[in-house]
């Protein structure tokens, strides 16, 4: 195989990777593969300035189990990312050595050997947990009086009633939100494209556990939520200078 051969291979795969793979085959989340971009971008850019050779001539022999970790380290090093965020690059990595030991066979022994480069471990702090009197402090912080205020106290106390992530409360639609039936209920579209309801206490019953989470409910009402459809704001992508997101884009102002 010819260096020529070998770098047009390797932007080839790189190419079909993205397009073909992630997209196609495993319709990965747009975050998977904004991450996967990130990585691959850091990861040529340190090729370059390593090896004095751009990203459009770089081979796969140029990208060897060294390079790999040279690169790994300079990302804890240099750039002083968390070994979570390590480990997360080099996933990646392995995920195209992966598609390219099957799409490749003569880089197969190459492959093995950037996919045998382990995963660092690390410390997983223990999680904390506010009780039921912090969190009514949280939301009570917001001034009430004002629409910001009622829409972040609507937003801590639907993360806290759903357990949901902050990635999923920001891509909650209206039309995720079942007020109708009984009791309400709110969708919820996790990581790889799995979503899931969580039902909707009204104030006044006891707290239960619900499909993959378990929601608590110190104060928060059906009503808060019906206040938030009723204005057509849904919580992104959309934007203002409030801070506020919506399904769509809306001409008619806030409400005072």
């Amino acid at each position: 195989m010819t260096t020529t051969s070998q770098g047009t291979d390797f932007a080839a795969l790189l190419q079909r990777f993205f397009a073909e793979r992630l997209l196609q085959q495993r319709n990965a989340s747009p975050r998977t593969i904004e991450s996967y971009r990130d990585s691959f971008r850091l990861l040529l850019r340190f090729a370059q300035e390593t090896l004095q050779k751009p990203p459009a001539r770089l081979t796969l022999e140029d990208l060897d189990p060294p390079l790999i970790t040279c690169f790994l380290h300079h990302l804890e090093t240099a750039r002083g990312n968390c070994i979570r965020s390590r480990n997360a690059r080099l996933a990646a990595i392995h995920a195209f050595y992966r598609y390219v030991s099957l799409q490749c066979p003569p880089a197969l022994r190459r492959a093995q050997q950037i996919l045998a480069i382990p995963v660092k471990r690390f410390e997983k702090p223990l999680l904390g947990f506010l009780s039921a009197e912090e969190m009514k402090a949280v939301l009570a912080a917001p001034d009430a009086a004002r629409w910001a205020g009622r829409r972040d106290q609507i937003m801590f106390a639907l993360l806290y009633n759903t357990g949901a992530r902050v990635s999923e409360l920001i891509q909650i639609r209206v039309q995720d939100l079942q007020l109708e039936t009984n009791p309400p209920s709110v969708r919820l579209h996790g990581k790889e494209c799995h979503s899931y309801c969580i039902s909707l206490r009204p104030r006044h019953e006891t707290t239960g556990t619900h499909t993959c989470r378990q929601a608590y409910d110190p104060a928060f009402s059906v009503a808060d939520v019906r206040l938030v459809a009723r204005t057509g704001i849904g919580l992104g992508p959309y934007t203002d200078g409030h801070g506020a997101g919506r399904f769509e884009p809306m001409s008619e102002p806030y409400p005072a």
